[in-house]
């Protein structure tokens, strides 16, 4: 699926991110990159202001708690609510666990690599690390036109390079987070039931 208009480019590198979305229920569309984009974004935030909030009396949840909690607002017909956005930021905050996955996501993107990659095609993993490090994790407040310039690309280069960057990090991270769950699979289905999305269950993503 296309995931926003102005950003659009089929390129292997985003056919081969889709295809690994499909094998844990994420899509790649506009809604799912703008939900991704948000806890990014929150994150950022709450980093950059951490001496003003005390995390510890936000209360820590399990992963699986709120993993579930997640991905009910993930299938959802409307973009994620805050509430769910702050719930899986605070998660990543309070939990080690969780924060080590965030990290550990964030070093398998420098591994992912298209088969037989042209020149403009080589090193795309560390060039998605290099964006969702300097937009999302770095203390400094860089903007799109800081990153693309930094980086060497035009901004239209940027634009679909960092859609594809986001819509990575966001299945690597879920899929980590399924990992820990154990039977992730049942897990999901019972909440696709109980949501009716049983397009879901029929493979087509979210």
């Amino acid at each position: 699926m296309k995931c926003g208009e102005e950003n659009v480019k089929e390129t292997r590198a985003k056919r081969l991110i889709e295809l690994s979305g499909g094998l844990f229920n994420v899509n790649y569309d506009k809604k799912t990159y703008k939900n991704i984009e948000k806890i990014l974004k929150c994150y950022k935030f709450y980093m950059q202001n951490r001496d003003m909030f005390n995390y510890g009396v936000m209360g820590k949840d399990s992963l699986e708690k709120v993993a579930p909690f997640v991905y009910r607002h993930f299938i959802s017909e409307t973009e994620i609510e805050q509430a769910a956005v702050d719930k899986m930021v605070m998660q990543i905050l309070n939990d080690e666990k969780t924060e080590g996955i965030l990290y550990d996501t964030l070093e398998e993107l420098k591994k992912f690599k298209v088969n037989a990659p042209t020149e403009e095609e080589a090193n795309l993993g560390m060039l998605y690390y290099n964006i969702l490090d300097m937009l999302y994790v770095s203390e400094e407040d860089y903007n799109n036109t800081d990153v693309y310039l930094a980086l060497d690309l035009d901004s239209h280069k940027f634009s679909y390079r960092k859609e594809e960057a986001v819509m990575l990090f966001g299945i690597y991270f879920w899929q980590r987070c399924l990992e820990s769950l154990g039977d992730w699979q049942s897990l999901l289905e019972k909440i696709q039931k109980e949501e009716g999305r049983f397009d879901l269950m029929l493979g087509y993503g979210t």
